[in-house]
């Protein structure tokens, strides 16, 4: 796909999220005055593909009375969003990204919520020959050397940004008809290379999610540092944004990093893949 179709792309999707996420602050029931009815929160795809989204979102509106309204978009625009002051509380999956966020004084505080890992699907076939292997780096060497088709998200997401940096890592710049950026979410980028037989980035749930749409195969899947896939929740400063509903938005944190919550993202899975997604992170382990 042409770089120029994929930016027109993003420019159009950007201005679209920012009147979303501004028409969703003005609402009434976002209005500060007697407490927030809904929380703005901008968040990866990827949680919201597979389905976990819902059922936090549908727990915290019962315990709570407060609706959560969802701009799902990757990582880098809903942290965007957050520089902006276009959302209440963050729920991505850039460490990076995240650093920054904290360190230019837009977010107060960074929990690590779940996690997870990226694996790399392709072709049974496997021309590139990564099939079992663990070093990212090498993956990607091979992926760049072997030019088989390989479709990426190109959207800025944290996923997108990880496989960027695993490029960088293997000395290669990809580049050429081989190379396919969607700039769309996971389940669209699958179906794309799916439809092309190539090989792709994915998380995990998303995986898991979309088993059985596609012929692709599982080449890689790795305990390996290189391919974990850690979601935090941030919260901004009050100080940067006060009209933002920082209380609900602690609410919002708690209920996932210490409250029902927690549960949910520790048992979901189980009775759809007969395995959780997510693990929790080793501090927010219940003590046995």
């Amino acid at each position: 796909m042409g770089t120029t179709n994929t930016g027109v792309r993003r420019i159009v999707r950007a201005l679209g999220i920012g009147i979303a996420a501004a028409a969703l602050l003005a609402a009434p029931g976002c209005r500060k005055e007697g407490g927030p009815q809904r929380l703005v929160l901008a968040t990866t795809t990827s949680v919201r593909d597979c389905g976990l989204l819902d059922a936090l979102a549908a727990e915290f509106t019962k315990e709570t009375g407060i609706t959560v309204a969802p701009i799902a978009v990757g990582s880098g625009e809903a942290m965007r969003m957050g520089r902006d002051g276009n959302a209440d509380v963050l729920l991505v999956h850039d460490p990076a990204g995240e650093r920054k966020l904290l360190d230019d004084g837009i977010a107060c505080e960074d929990r690590e919520l779940m996690r997870s890992r990226f694996l790399v699907v392709g072709p049974a076939s496997d021309p590139a020959g990564i099939r079992g292997l663990s070093d990212a780096a090498e993956v990607f060497r091979r992926l760049a050397e072997g030019k088989a088709p390989f479709v990426s998200r190109g959207d800025d997401s944290g996923t997108h940004r990880l496989e960027k940096r695993l490029w960088e890592a293997a000395g290669a710049a990809p580049a050429g008809d081989w190379y396919v950026s969607t700039g769309s979410g996971m389940i669209q980028t699958l179906r794309v290379a799916n439809e092309k037989q190539g090989y792709c980035l994915v998380d995990l749930a998303t995986a898991l999610k979309a088993r059985g749409e596609a012929e692709l195969e599982t080449l890689v899947d790795s305990d390996d540092v290189a391919w974990a896939n850690l979601y935090s929740v941030l919260l901004l400063c009050p100080a940067k944004f006060p009209s933002l509903h920082h209380d609900a938005a602690r609410r919002f944190a708690d209920f996932l990093s210490t409250g029902a919550g927690r549960g949910l993202i520790e048992s979901f899975g189980r009775a759809e893949h007969g395995r959780p997604v997510f693990e929790l992170p080793p501090a927010a382990a219940p003590a046995p």
